[in-house]
């Protein structure tokens, strides 16, 4: 049995090639826009602008439709100190999704005081952490009411936690993007739940008698600095905003290894905004600081661009000196440094006064078992009425779910909409880089010839796999097989192959960035696990609207018309194993010529990944808004004119057939 050697057999380096193409297509996005920035020159225009891209942008995260229902807030518990009390706050934000915070205020307060909402970044103690309870103790040792509060899938409020088995499911770190997978399918993303919270936060701030609604502002590092710069989008209440540790820019963040949580990927965000500039520039005139610390992961340089790109439209409403860069030394974190620049950002910002507060680095910190709002610590185990966001998810399918049509036209278009290939019409030029007779003298299958092609899918993207065919038999018909374990797997799969070229030949074929055209490992964690590879390599595709699963299915028609190209009057049929199972039948639908479809271990529906609460992550399924306009039984349903054959067959025991 024939196989690729490294390098597609030696003919191209592929460790790059999809890496390398995702980031050329970027950088034309990032062009464009770096010109249509450049080119604003008036107030008006900049509006116009805005509006577009904030419309935009709340559209492609599922929308902010949630009704202001009661917070019903209470108090659970109440630290004293000689300055300040702190107060352990529990709201919902939607019935049943309860809140933990901790509410600091100064004591002797006279008049109003300004207010901080601190939006934690990644870690699992969440407002209890020192690091960030630091920040907390010295606003409001300086006159500040502060409101941390815990987001979803930190602190006291874990997603995934199992009360039967009393314990989370899912590690904590993972959460975000484990929901925000789910989210994707739907055509929403996990930003719209994480800022619903920070909403209801400021309502609550705003509810308090103590709190001055005309001077609250928002800081937080890392996670808490993405929350920070999607509040600034969506809430017009904020008078001031310090985003910490987060802000670069795209074109920066691409040129690393390190990979995004889905909070902070929307779809189209490089192709259609928003840039880190853009969340910095859209709160124009309200005064920003942008925290960084010098060997941050988050490049400096980056930072430093944006920070120059805003300057430019704060420019335009006169005051440019509200925007400005702090850069502490040190790594990732709200460290000392850091901290003491943004209280005294606050403190000139929002009180007037001069910034000349010095911190105490061996402050003192309250025991984490103080803070909890809860008595279990967890609102799921607390709470019989409380709801996941997951539940949250399941309702906005079912509200937002694709309308049933018999028409193939309609689902063709829909599907072509969601898969935004690319456009290429070049001639295909194969190269056949060997052929080798295997002799099968001693099995049921005749002797057959294996061919490796390569050829150029479009330009920079070569792709191709092993064609097999029976000696001395000129086929009529011709099977294109994916699979996702690649081509040089197939010596695995006798059964499979002996069926299909009963039929005639057979096509193994390996779209971009699968099999031997998979690209070499740009992380440290495991190329197809969350956060590996094909992770970033997905979410970059998906930031530019071209998904990477419409690429693949462009291949997989490029691969029909290779063939089509080397006999024009062979008919086609196609099969896939896995994952890949779900381009072979997209690619069917496409191809009006395809006449069967031959499916191994294909996923039921995409249906069922989001309405499983613990479902299997993998990536590959990835495809934003999916289930808005189309599912498997769907197209199963509607092409019943092609002979699709679904079949689960696991490594042992019995073979279901389920179509």
């Amino acid at each position: 049995m024939m196989s690729f050697g490294s390098n597609a057999g030696g003919y191209c380096n592929v460790n790059y090639q999809l890496p390398r193409y995702i980031e050329r297509k970027a950088a034309e996005f990032f062009e464009e826009e770096d010109r249509i920035k450049k080119s604003i020159s008036t107030i008006e225009e900049f509006e116009k602008r805005r509006a577009e891209v904030k419309k935009f942008f709340f559209e492609a995260i599922g929308g902010l439709d949630f009704e202001r229902t009661p917070l019903n807030d209470v108090c659970t518990g109440i630290i004293e100190k000689e300055r300040y009390w702190i107060k352990n706050i529990i709201f919902q934000s939607q019935p049943g999704i309860y809140v933990t915070s901790n509410l600091y205020i100064p004591k002797n307060i006279e008049g109003k005081a300004p207010a901080v909402l601190f939006a934690l970044g990644h870690c699992e103690n969440s407002k209890a952490a020192p690091v960030y309870q630091k920040v907390c103790i010295d606003l409001v040792n300086n006159g500040f009411i502060v409101l941390a509060m815990d987001p979803i899938s930190q602190g006291e409020r874990m997603q995934c936690y199992d009360k039967e088995a009393g314990m989370n499911l899912v590690r904590w770190h993972t959460e975000h993007s484990y929901l925000g997978f789910q989210c994707e399918l739907t055509g929403s993303s996990i930003i719209r739940y994480l800022l619903w919270d920070l909403i209801r936060g400021m309502d609550y701030l705003c509810s308090l008698p103590e709190v001055d609604e005309t001077r609250i502002g928002i800081t937080g590092n890392s996670g808490g600095g993405i929350q920070s710069t999607l509040l600034m989008m969506a809430d017009e209440r904020l008078s001031a905003a310090a985003p910490c540790t987060y802000v670069t820019s795209r074109e920066e963040y691409m040129k690393i290894g390190a990979t995004l949580d889905c909070e902070e990927i929307s779809y189209g965000a490089i192709s259609a905004g928003p840039n880190h500039d853009d969340f910095i520039s859209f709160f124009a005139p309200k005064p920003v600081l942008i925290g960084t610390v010098d060997s941050d992961y988050f490049p400096i340089e980056g930072s430093v661009k944006t920070y120059e790109r805003a300057k430019r439209v704060y420019r335009l409403f006169g005051c440019e000196d509200k925007v400005k860069l702090g850069v502490a030394k040190g790594t990732h974190g709200f460290n000392d440094e850091l901290r003491q620049i943004v209280v005294n950002w606050f403190i000139e910002t929002l009180k007037g006064e001069p910034g000349n507060f010095i911190t105490d680095p061996n402050m003192p910190t309250e025991d984490k078992r103080l803070l909890l709002c809860t008595k279990t610590g967890q609102v799921l185990e607390e709470f019989e009425d409380a709801r996941t966001v997951h539940d949250l998810i399941v309702d906005y399918y079912r509200k937002h779910k694709y309308s049933y049509t018999r028409d193939r036209e309609e689902i063709k278009n829909r599907l072509k909409k969601l898969l935004n290939m690319p456009v290429c019409n070049d001639r295909i030029y194969p190269r056949i880089s060997s052929e080798t007779r295997i002799d099968n003298s001693h099995y049921i299958m005749d002797d057959y010839i294996q061919s490796n092609i390569a050829f150029f899918s479009e330009k920079d993207i070569i792709v191709g796999g092993i064609y097999t065919e029976i000696a001395g038999r000129r086929a009529d018909k011709c099977t294109i097989l994916v699979m996702d374990e690649g081509v040089n797997e197939i010596y695995r799969e006798d059964d499979l192959l002996s069926k299909l070229l009963r039929e005639g030949d057979v096509f193994a074929f390996d779209p971009r960035g699968a099999g031997v055209f998979k690209c070499g490992d740009m992380g440290s964690t495991t190329y197809y696990d969350m956060y590996g590879t094909e992770y970033k390599l997905n979410y970059n595709a998906m930031m530019m609207q071209k998904p990477l699963v419409g690429q693949r299915v462009f291949d997989i028609l490029r691969a029909c018309e290779y063939v089509r190209q080397r006999c024009p009057e062979i008919r086609l049929g196609m099969a896939g194993k896995g994952i890949s199972s779900i381009y072979v039948l997209f690619a069917a639908v496409l191809n009006d010529d395809v006449e069967s479809v031959y499916a191994v271990n294909m996923p039921l529906s995409y249906e069922s990944l989001v309405t499983t609460r613990f479902y299997r992550y993998d990536v590959r399924y990835s495809l934003y808004g999916v289930l808005k306009e189309l599912d498997i039984p769907l197209i199963l349903d509607v092409f019943d004119n092609k002979k699709i054959t679904c079949y689960d067959r696991p490594d042992v025991g019995s073979v279901k057939k389920w179509r």
